[in-house]
Parts: C-alpha cells; sequence; structure tokens
C-alpha cells in the first residue's frame, strides 16, 4: 500500500530541521543524480522515524532490493552479473551518503545489454510452433528460481516464458472462437497457435524496448527507491512526474477506470478500487487481480507483464467515454478479460454518505455510514473534511429516529490523521484518541477537540484488511473506549506510521536548480498508538466480531512488506471508558454471528473459497500443456461462476433514502437524474452486501442486549 498520511502537527519542524541539514550544500554538488542522492539521504538521516544508519546490513538490503527492482523476474541477468554487481555490495552506503550512482550506472548499462540479448533471439524462439502436448513446466514464482547460468540456460527460460504466453493467448482465441464460431469460418488449432505467437511476438517487442528506455530516463529513480525503501515500505521517492501523477490523485479528478496499481514480481496488481468508479461499478477488477494486458478499444492489446506500473497506468488511463479492455489473472489462477468504458473520477463518490437498513421481521431501523477514506481539503478552509460530512449523516440519521448505527470503513485506506481524531470525538464526551510518537521517544496526545458528542446510541464499526491507517486509528480508540463493536475480516492493515510530503525542490539554493524538478519524498517520521499503549503497526485491529472475508486469503497487509517497522508498545494515555455498554456481551454477540453464519450457505461457500484461494496462491509451477491448462481454466471459471452469483444474489436488506434528495437542489433535470441513479446504484450494491447484512443482526443483538432508550441528538 503507497497512500500517505500528512502531519499537519509536524510539518513545521520537519522543514525547520531539513533546512537546516541542508544548507551545507555548495555549486559544486550540483549534478542532479549526485545532488538527489545526499539530498534525500541526508533527509532519511535527519528526519526518518527509525533512525536507521547506513552501514553493512543496510548496503547487504539495499543491494538485493536494487536487484530485486532491477529484475524482479530473474529473467534477465545472469548469475555472473550478481556476481560482478557483488563488488559494491558493502559500499551502497557509503555511495548514497557520498552522492555517487556508480552502482546505478553499471547495473543498469548491464541489464540493458542483457534486454538486447534477449532481443536477439526472441524472435527466433516465435518462429516455430510451439508443442503444447509436452508435459513440461514454468516456475513462475522467481524465489524459486536462481538467476541464469549462462545465455543458454537464459534462452531456454525464454522459451517457456514466450511458450506460457503463447499459450494463454491460444486459448483465448480458441474460446473466442467457440462463441462466434456460428458467424464465419473457423481457423484450424495451428492457424489459431500461429496468431497467437504473432501477437506475443509483437507485444514482446514492445515490452523490451520499453524495457531499454525505462533503464535509461528512470534508473536513478529506481536506484534512490530500492535505497529508500530500506526504510520502510511507507517512504518512498516521487521523480517529477510520478509526483505529477500522485498530485493528481490527491485532487480526485483525472479520467481513468479509478483501480489503484502496484508493481509485484513483475506484475501489475491491483490493490485498491477508487469508490464510484468505473471499476467499483462493475466490481471488476477487484484488489489482488493481476492485469496482464491492456487493449486499447479493439486494438490488439499489449502484454504489461513486466512493465512497470507507471507505464502500465499510461496505457490504463485514457479519455472520458474510451474503452479499455484488461485481461486479469485472478487471485484464483483464473484469466479474465474486463472491458470498462473510462470516465471521470468524480471526487463527489468519494465523500461520505448514508442511508437506513433494516430487517422487515424485527422492525429495526439502523442508520448506515459509509467512508471510504479521510478526507480533508487542507489547501482551502471552505473545502469539505470527512469529519464534518460524518457529523452531517449522523444528525439526518438521529433526526430519523434509527436504533443504531452502523460506520463502514471497509477499504478505507486512511487520510487526514486530524480527522480521525475529529471525528472519533464525535462519538465520545472527552478525552485522548491517539498517542503519537518521534523519533526522539517524544509522545504526544491527541484529543478530542469538541466537548460533548454527536451520537450517544449503538455503534458498530465495519473494518477488514484494507482498512489502514486513519481507520484504525478511529476503530482501536472507540474499541479500547468500549464506544464500538468493531466487525470484520480477521484484522485490518495495520499500518501504525504517519508520513510527511517534502518537495524537494524547496530545499535547495538558487545555484543547484539547475537540475530541478527535484521530485518530492515521503518519509516516515512517527508512529501512532492505542490510548491503550499498544501499537497498530503490523499488528492491525482485532474486530470483536470476525466475519469470513476474501481478502483474508490473501497477502494482504503491513507485516507482508518487505523492512516494515516492527510494533511496540508505550505507556497508557488515560481516559474513561464509556461505561454506556456495559451491558454488552461480546463473546455472546460472537457466538451468535458464528451460529448463523455457519447456517448461511452463502457464508459456507466463501469459506471454502477462501481455502481454495489460500491453496491457489501456492501452486506457483505452471504447466504448459494444453490439455491440463485448458481443464484448470475451465474448473477455476466455474467456481468464479458460482461465486459470482453468490456476490450478486441479494440479501433482502430493506434500505431507506437518510433524506430524500430534493429536486430543486439541482442546477438541472439531468444533475437530479445522475443523483437519483447514484442512489439507486448504491442501494444495489448494499442489497448485495453479505457481511453488512450479517452486521445488520449483530447491530440487533447489540440493541436487544442493551434495551437502550431511543437514540437522542447529542450535546
Amino acid at each position: 500500500m503507497r497512500r500517505k498520511i500528512l502531519s499537519i502537527i509536524t510539518m513545521a519542524a520537519v522543514i525547520v530541521l531539513l533546512a537546516n541539514a541542508l544548507n551545507t550544500f555548495t555549486q559544486t554538488q550540483a549534478n542532479r543524480a549526485h545532488l538527489l542522492s545526499q539530498l534525500i539521504y541526508t533527509g532519511l538521516e535527519n528526519l526518518h522515524y527509525s533512525g536507521k544508519k547506513v552501514n553493512k546490513d543496510f548496503s547487504g538490503n539495499a543491494f538485493k532490493e536494487f536487484l530485486d527492482v532491477l529484475d524482479p523476474n530473474k529473467r534477465f541477468l545472469l548469475q555472473k552479473d550478481t556476481e560482478e554487481l557483488a563488488k559494491y555490495k558493502d559500499k551502497i552506503g557509503e555511495e548514497f551518503a557520498d552522492g555517487d550512482t556508480e552502482l546505478m550506472t553499471s547495473a543498469t548499462q548491464l541489464i540493458r545489454e542483457r534486454t538486447q540479448d534477449v532481443m536477439k533471439f526472441y524472435q527466433e524462439l516465435l518462429d516455430k510452433p510451439f508443442d503444447f502436448t509436452i508435459g513440461e513446466n514454468i516456475e513462475l514464482d522467481p524465489e524459486k528460481r536462481n538467476y541464469c547460468a549462462d545465455l543458454p540456460e537464459m534462452k531456454e527460460l525464454w522459451r517457456k516464458i514466450l511458450k506460457y504466453r503463447t499459450l494463454l493467448q491460444f486459448i483465448d482465441l480458441k474460446e473466442k472462437q467457440e462463441k462466434e464460431k456460428e458467424k464465419g469460418k473457423t481457423k484450424t488449432d495451428a492457424q489459431l497457435e500461429e496468431e497467437a505467437r504473432k501477437s506475443v511476438a509483437k507485444s514482446t517487442k514492445s515490452i523490451l524496448n520499453r524495457l531499454l528506455q525505462t533503464y535509461e530516463k528512470d534508473g536513478l529513480a529506481l536506484y534512490l527507491n530500492s535505497l529508500v525503501q530500506v526504510y520502510d515500505p511507507h517512504t518512498t521517492y516521487f521523480p517529477p512526474m510520478d509526483k505529477e501523477a500522485f498530485d493528481m490523485q490527491m485532487s480526485g479528478s483525472f479520467e481513468g477506470i479509478g483501480a489503484l496499481l502496484r508493481e509485484e514480481d513483475g506484475y501489475v496488481k491491483v490493490t485498491d478500487i477508487v469508490p464510484g468508479s468505473p471499476s467499483w461499478k462493475q466490481k471488476r477488477p477487484q484488489p489482488g487481480d493481476l492485469i496482464m494486458k491492456v487493449g486499447q478499444g479493439e486494438d490488439e492489446p499489449e502484454d504489461i507483464v513486466g512493465m512497470r506500473v507507471e507505464d502500465a497506468v499510461k496505457l490504463i488511463r485514457g479519455k472520458k467515454g474510451t474503452l479499455v479492455k484488461l485481461t486479469v489473472k485472478k487471485p484464483d489462477g483464473q484469466i479474465e478479460v474486463i472491458p470498462i468504458i473510462r470516465d471521470v473520477i468524480i471526487l463527489e463518490e468519494t465523500f461520505a454518505r448514508s442511508a437506513i437498513v433494516g430487517d422487515e421481521k424485527t422492525g429495526k431501523r439502523f442508520g448506515y455510514i459509509y467512508l471510504p477514506k479521510f478526507y480533508n481539503d487542507f489547501n482551502h478552509s471552505e473545502g469539505r473534511n470527512s469529519t464534518d460530512d460524518v457529523k452531517k449523516e449522523l444528525e439526518k440519521l438521529t433526526a430519523k429516529k434509527v436504533d443504531g448505527i452502523i460506520l463502514d470503513l471497509r477499504n478505507n485506506t486512511g487520510g487526514a490523521l486530524l480527522d480521525a481524531v475529529r471525528m472519533s470525538g464525535l462519538f465520545i464526551p472527552e478525552g485522548p484518541i491517539v498517542q503519537v510518537k518521534d523519533s526522539r521517544s517524544d509522545i504526544q496526545v491527541l484529543k478530542d477537540p469538541d466537548p460533548g458528542t454527536v451520537y450517544n446510541g449503538p455503534l458498530v464499526i465495519m473494518v477488514n484488511s484494507l482498512s489502514a491507517s486513519a481507520s484504525e486509528i478511529m476503530a482501536a480508540a472507540l474499541q479500547d473506549y468500549d464506544r464500538a463493536v468493531i466487525v470484520g475480516s480477521n484484522r485490518s492493515f495495520g499500518k501504525g506510521t504517519v508520513q510527511a510530503m517534502l518537495n524537494l525542490d524547496n530545499y535547495v539554493s538558487r545555484r543547484q536548480s539547475d537540475g530541478q524538478p527535484l521530485g518530492a519524498l515521503t518519509i516516515t517520521i512517527q508512529k501512532f498508538y492505542r490510548i491503550k499503549g499498544a501499537s497498530i503497526q503490523q499488528k492491525g485491529v482485532i474486530p470483536d466480531v470476525i466475519l469470513p472475508d476474501q481478502f483474508s486469503a490473501l497477502e494482504i497487509g503491513e507485516s507482508y512488506l518487505p523492512y516494515s517497522l516492527s510494533g511496540d508498545a508505550i505507556p497508557p494515555a488515560e481516559y474513561t471508558r464509556w461505561s454506556n455498554n456495559d451491558s454488552l456481551d461480546l463473546k455472546l454477540l460472537e457466538e451468535r454471528s458464528k451460529e448463523r453464519t455457519a447456517k448461511e450457505t452463502r457464508f459456507k461457500f466463501l469459506q471454502e473459497y477462501i481455502q481454495k484461494l489460500k491453496a491457489a496462491q501456492d501452486q506457483t509451477l505452471q504447466s504448459l500443456q494444453l490439455k491440463r491448462v485448458m481443464e484448470d481454466q475451465k474448473k477455476l471459471r466455474k467456481e468464479r461462476e458460482s461465486f459470482n452469483k453468490v456476490e450478486e444474489a441479494s440479501c433482502h436488506i430493506k434500505i431507506e433514502p437518510s433524506q430524500e434528495i430534493q429536486k430543486e437542489s439541482f442546477a438541472s433535470e439531468e444533475l437530479f437524474k445522475i443523483e437519483k441513479d447514484r442512489e439507486k446504484d448504491w442501494f444495489k450494491q448494499i442489497d448485495k452486501d453479505l457481511l453488512l447484512k450479517e452486521t445488520i443482526s449483530v447491530m440487533h443483538d447489540m440493541v436487544e442486549m442493551q434495551k437502550t432508550k431511543p437514540v437522542t441528538q447529542g450535546s
């Protein structure tokens, strides 16, 4: 996960420290690569929370990280190449401190040569038909393979790589022909295989050419990021173009499909979906999917395996109304083609919204607030923020006399720390919300800034393994107060660190400005802790009631990220727990939930599917035999179709708006209709939400236990 939290509280101090640390630079250090390296090194040495020193251990880790970044799938570098580069292994830290980039220069030149070697023979391998009857395999996990010993071994590896890609393309062509055979003349298997090889040859040429360009123009960024990542996974160098993309994302205004991506083992992986985006609306792709190809409209799709995520994003983004086709590999191994019409990713879709949900059998009505992120427009005083918006939704719901509130923080990866603190305060009279510790071990307790509550009735907070950072701060605080019952997957993400983003151009003199723009550095400057003193880092928040969740089968979370900072503990803060929930029996709530989910057929299917996902993750030895691969694909498709039926089935949740949409509030009939359609689509999504259905049952049990009075507006 690469979402950043900006700590407003410490930003002024960060700027002063870094400015003081950099005032020794001289004009002779104006070389861009040299300047950038020393600039970033100085910032990390002075400001990074860990206090990690650049020593032999750092150099060893940075060397391994650089090789992984340079050749993540061990498809280009030979064993002797890595041995040649190993002479820099113990000197990387020294080079970093001095601003030298000799390793980067040598390594990028070497991998360019190896890429050119592949360009010399890949076409030869694709000129002859592949025999898909032979029982051979390819290991897809680079961690289970060594670097190739020599060029003949590398050529054999590439033969299998190209054969596998051709096999997938052949199956795709064959299935398309089966669906459209009544439309015209069919091709023989030999003709389809030849067409598949030509397609793979075209995409391979494109990939190799792009890689050569990447090494030339982005080699410095690859190198610097391999160094800063050793500090922790959320410290990142953004070159100028990436900084622009980041700013575009933070502004909430761009045209595309709304999928957040990252590179993983040579693949472009979907890590999150922007609520309200085309991908979100059609529930495809989903977090965990690997994007294999990108096609523009009806054009031949381009293979992006091995492509950097920045280049993949350029292919996936595009003008509103245009068609892009993604070929994705699901976590269970199934290959699927997903057509998506690009659109403007509307910021309005990411704001808090509410509805009233319930069960006709019981007659209970509960407020449901969906919060996709903790947003706050710090650049405009009149801009919207998530705390004020949630407060308005609470006021709407309490006016409707609901029996309880469900706050949904699933897939909420965080945002403004300030809003996590202020929003938590809407539910408690006063007291601490989170503790923050800096690199000097100074601890600051961030408290509810406003006395009184906005809502004081039964409260449930929903989380999953993608709920991170600010979401975890709020869920942990209200759990520690015994104010809310947390419901969700086995644990939240576990991101307990705070970052600041530094525009590096602000820290160089006019004499050094020839190399600008320099980009930006996000740097981890603090860790945050629960009011009870425990760290959220790596551990996450453990729900009071745990529900089956398909994401729990995937390796998602802070603990899976390399160089993640460890969790620890500090003394608890002084606070007064919420006594209104004393009648709640959390153990009984969980037992009743388990009884219901055990009887529910859809939950049984979900748990079985989770086990299949776990098993599929370990199966990295891929057959290159047509019969076997087609059998596997058929089985996976059948399982996926069954899962989709369960996922799309109605849960018969009774839904009503928290406030009627007023036609006169809109400038045109069209805008009014768009808003009504948006609400209708959202209600459809709510009605299919099996986890929400069970959460409503948990909330009903809570209300019955508490025998609460009607919910009223707080003071």
